[in-house]
Order: structure tokens, then C-alpha cells, then sequence
């Protein structure tokens, strides 16, 4: 991930390389296309009129996208010991830029942040997508709990710490997981929304949490700045995807 702006508590950042778009996006083409009815299914469970619901359906993937290069930090801790980085600023003479690189030094820190479109988003969708499970039967509410519980577990288990990179996560096993387990424990009732709060907490909780909790002593001693972003790849990060790929998952399943 390459930081473009550091403003304080807002951090713009670009959450993929150009070829991975191109790679995420063939191999992603069919969910792309489905994403505006899974989401649009989702609103009108939550109680939303369908004319909303159809709104919130074809622009919530482009929202996410847009978000996605938003970071809104959390924590900065200060470590010891410097670092050298080199930065670039550009000289104007008759109108043409030219760059000039110098050497800057600066203080080791490991900045926390979570990403707008890839955790703030789906996390706010699959609380209201709670809520309205808990009000219409709180054994749906259960099962979708143990649904997280199940894929928090399974993704925190195959997660690993890359130095340099943050928490590495196989992108389609916490959707496969939420969608067979919320087959498996609460069938075909409410299989949809389940499966969708299952892939987004779960793999929010299993990855981001448990995982960078358990092996963040490893980012401490790492050279340069570290940045950990809570969804910070973004719309093709395993938070965002692994919720639309399991409700895919789910609505083929039944």
C-alpha cells in the first residue's frame, strides 16, 4: 500500500497496484455484476423501501470504491530509533518541473487506521444487518453469532503475518466458510444476510484483530513506518469481498 497524503487523522492511500486491479477484477468480474442486487436484497431485508433499497444497491460498490483510499487512523505508536526515507519535491525552471530527491529523517512509528470502504462501510452495513435479525428472532441473531464465531476461528487459523505487507488472508476461504456454515446451522431461513455478517465480521475479527493482536510484537521490529490499515486494500480487501462472496456463496447454495 502507498500513502499519498498524511493529514492527521485522515491518511489517503492507494490499497492496490494497477496490474492487481486488473487481476482482481477479471477473476472478481461476476461478483462486480451482482453486487448491486446483493446489496439491494440486503437493504429491503433490513426494513429499507425497495426504491431506496435499489439505491443503496447500485451505488454502494461505487461508494466503496471511492472510500477505499480513505484511512481514518486510529492509534500512532512511537517507537524507538530513526529512519532514513527519501523524499522527492520538484524545481520549476522556465515552467518545466524537474525532481530533486533528498534524504529525510524521521521517527520509527507503527500507525493504526481503519479504511472507509473496506471495514467502515460493510462493518455499519452488517450492524444494521444484526439489529434487524435480533428484532425479528433472536434465534437468527444467535445463529449468525455463531457463524461469526466460526469464521473468526477458520481465518485467524490460516492468517499470517507478511513484514511489510500486514495480515495475509486466502481470499476465498472466510466467504466459503460463512456461507457453508450459515447453510449448515440456520438452512435456508435467512441464509442470505447470515452469510453476508458472517464473511464481514468474521473475517474482520479473525484477521484484523486476532491475528494483529497475537503477532503485532512483529511489527515492531520492523525497519521504516509501519502502517496497519483494518480493511486497507479497500473494495477488494477480505473484509468487503468476503461478505458479497458469501452471500454468493449462499444464495447458490440454496
Amino acid at each position: 500500500m502507498q500513502v499519498l497524503s498524511n493529514s492527521g487523522r485522515i491518511i489517503i492511500s492507494n490499497p492496490f497496484h494497477p496490474l492487481m486491479l486488473v487481476v482482481y477484477f477479471v477473476i472478481f468480474f461476476p461478483a462486480f455484476l451482482i453486487m448491486p442486487s446483493v446489496f439491494s436484497s440486503l437493504s429491503f431485508f433490513i426494513g429499507l423501501p425497495q426504491g431506496i433499497s435499489i439505491l443503496i444497491g447500485l451505488s454502494m460498490p461505487m461508494l466503496s470504491f471511492v472510500f477505499s483510499f480513505m484511512n481514518i487512523v486510529i492509534r500512532r505508536i512511537r517507537l524507538e530509533g530513526f529512519f532514513y526515507t527519501i523524499e522527492s519535491r520538484y524545481v520549476y525552471f522556465m515552467g518545466i518541473p524537474f525532481p530533486v530527491y533528498y534524504p529525510v529523517y524521521q521517527r520509527r512509528e507503527i500507525v493504526i487506521a481503519i479504511n472507509i470502504g473496506g471495514a467502515v462501510i460493510p462493518i455499519t452495513f452488517s450492524a444494521l444487518l444484526l439489529a434487524r435479525l435480533y428484532c425479528m428472532s433472536s434465534l437468527y441473531f444467535i445463529d449468525a453469532l455463531i457463524v461469526i464465531a466460526i469464521t473468526s476461528i477458520i481465518t485467524f487459523l490460516i492468517s499470517r503475518t507478511v513484514p511489510n505487507v500486514g495480515i495475509a488472508t486466502p481470499s476465498l476461504i472466510p466467504p466459503l466458510v460463512s456461507g457453508i456454515s450459515a447453510l449448515a446451522i440456520c438452512g435456508t431461513n435467512y441464509i442470505f444476510p447470515v452469510a453476508y455478517v458472517g464473511g464481514v465480521l468474521g473475517s474482520l475479527i479473525g484477521a484484523d484483530v486476532l491475528r494483529l493482536s497475537k503477532d503485532f510484537s512483529k511489527f515492531t521490529h520492523q525497519l521504516g513506518p509501519v502502517f496497519l490499515s483494518i480493511g486497507g486494500a479497500g473494495t477488494f480487501d477480505g473484509v468487503f469481498l468476503s461478505g458479497i462472496i458469501a452471500a454468493i456463496f449462499a444464495y447458490i447454495f440454496t
